[in-house]
């Protein structure tokens, strides 16, 4: 079997939603999931910092993420960490 066949065969038939998604987020059926969100990935000292990488790009989204995470946990939304 070739690569291409092989690819092919990854894809599996959906439905999607219909669109536009009407964008009813309630506390009762929203969870925010935040991943990987720890020192080893975006801290001084973690991982990555260790590995010579620049930092400021893992950390970027750490502020918009509190921001999200903030407004979310005033609503009562479901927060999962991983």
């Amino acid at each position: 079997m070739n690569a291409r066949a092989e690819i092919t065969q990854r894809y599996i038939d959906a439905d999607p939603y219909p669109w536009p998604y009407n964008g009813d987020l309630r506390p009762d059926n929203t969870a925010l999931i935040i991943i990987d969100m720890q020192t080893d990935f975006c801290g001084p000292g973690g991982y990555v910092d260790h590995m010579g990488y620049d930092l400021s790009l893992v950390r970027a989204p750490i502020e918009p993420i509190k921001a999200v995470l903030s407004a979310m946990r005033a609503k009562g939304y479901t927060i999962i960490h991983t």
